[in-house]
């Protein structure tokens, strides 16, 4: 029972480690890397020229106007008017934003953990009218969302973390 016990508190304790004991320094491995942002940067939202599609999230319908949410880079802002030939007319770039709501002519999203509105009076130039800051929990970001596996170690230098990117690179030094 004993040896039950050690064991279990051996494999505890090597959870996550800042060695690569177990890969060679010339080895590649798929590993986890932190995505880093700057603050400045978080809060850069502006109205945009008409950009592709990358990663489309949810939509919402105002008027003759739909918002598509291009899932951490902002909302495009299609002109639906005529309906069998709907057309981007602008990008509201909105820095980690997934969430949208529209009541009356405001339009409610996330930006990383703030809640920021915009006057969408005018729908193509919508305008930012409040930011209530950390108005939503910041997600930890302090490990991969996933255990059992390699990733690059954090440096706090280079900004906030907004998420992690799998990518083969060389004997990363921490595992979890």
């Amino acid at each position: 029972m004993r040896l039950i016990y050690v064991s279990l508190l051996f494999i505890l304790m090597s959870s996550c480690t800042r060695n690569n004991e177990n890969i060679q320094n010339t080895a590649t491995v798929n590993a986890y890397i932190p995505v880093y942002m700057q603050l400045t940067e978080v809060e850069n939202i502006k109205v945009e020229a008409v950009t592709p599609t990358v990663k489309a999230g949810k939509i919402y319908a105002y008027g003759n106007y739909i918002y598509q949410n291009d899932q951490y880079k902002g909302y495009h802002i299609i002109n639906n008017t005529n309906p069998a030939n709907a057309q981007k007319v602008a990008f509201l770039k909105v820095p980690f934003s997934t969430e949208i709501s529209i009541k009356g002519s405001f339009m409610y999203c996330n930006n990383v953990s703030d809640l920021v509105v915009f006057d969408i009076s005018n729908p193509i130039a919508p305008v930012l009218v409040k930011r209530v800051k950390n108005a939503f929990p910041l997600i930890d970001q302090s490990y991969p969302p996933v255990s059992n596996t390699y990733f690059e170690c954090i440096d706090k230098s280079k900004g906030i973390i907004v998420g992690w990117e799998q990518k083969t690179i060389p004997a990363p030094n921490c595992r979890r």
